[in-house]
């Protein structure tokens, strides 16, 4: 219902894989490498963390990823074994962004309640001095996050601010597209190079990436009772029985 509190899941754009026979390798040193590449290059912006996938349900258990984030442009990074055999994956995302009604509701609420804060605490004028006080001071560092980089990726990540601050400060331009280009290409090549590295380290010579068509894409648990629901109700409405 509110975006505000909902977990945005990424939409998967591009997907490739690289299985490896009979072979074994280590996770943690091959993230380590990426990470050590990308901080020898200085992409600038450049968020690193490791995150955990579960394999299945809520008590399945978790598998580690590494994800490489700039903007909202993500990378998630897989390095696993797979009985006697290993493989590496990659899939380049975006978190989407959207707003709903609720989101805009709320966040006029919670606007409301700061400032009917200031009036109960320093009376009708001075808190209405404090409130425009505070709003100023919200637009002066969204001027600011420009130069910041810290400030800027913590203002992209907020639900109704950050839409705003990217419509009004952060206008599109042909650098910040190339940029975004950039990243994906360097991020892309990085991995690509590293997953070379530690197969022919372990005697691997001829490295495939195959390419994933049809990139599947994260649910929820409530979308798959929508989409179960929604079976049940097709095979059972006679028109659309075969």
């Amino acid at each position: 219902m509110f975006g505000i509190l909902r977990r945005k899941r990424p939409i998967v754009h591009a997907h490739w894989i690289t299985p490896l026979l009979d072979f074994s390798s280590d996770a943690d040193e091959f993230y380590k490498s990426v990470q050590e590449d990308l901080r020898l290059r200085e992409v600038p912006e450049l968020v690193s963390e490791r995150i955990q996938y579960k394999d299945g349900g809520f008590l399945s258990q978790g598998r580690e990823y590494l994800r490489l984030r700039r903007e909202l442009l993500i990378f998630d990074i897989l390095s696993a074994k797979f009985g006697t055999s290993w493989w590496f994956s990659c899939r380049s995302s975006v978190i989407p962004r959207s707003i709903g009604l609720w989101d805009f509701l709320l966040a006029l609420l919670m606007m409301g309640g700061f400032a009917a804060a200031y009036w109960y605490m320093f009376g009708l004028f001075v808190g209405s001095i404090v409130m425009g006080a505070t709003l100023g001071m919200m637009l002066i560092l969204m001027v600011a996050a420009k130069s910041w980089n810290g400030l800027d990726d913590l203002l992209l990540q907020l639900p109704v601010a950050g839409i705003f601050y990217e419509a009004i400060f952060r206008a599109e331009s042909y650098y910040r597209d190339d940029s975004r280009r950039m990243y994906v290409s360097i991020v892309d090549y990085v991995v690509r190079e590293k997953v070379k590295e530690f197969a022919t380290a372990g005697g691997i010579e001829e490295v495939p990436f195959n390419s994933v068509s049809d990139s599947s894409q994260l649910t929820s648990l409530l979308e798959r009772i929508r989409g179960f629901v929604s079976l049940v109700a097709d095979a059972a409405t006679p028109g659309k029985r075969k």
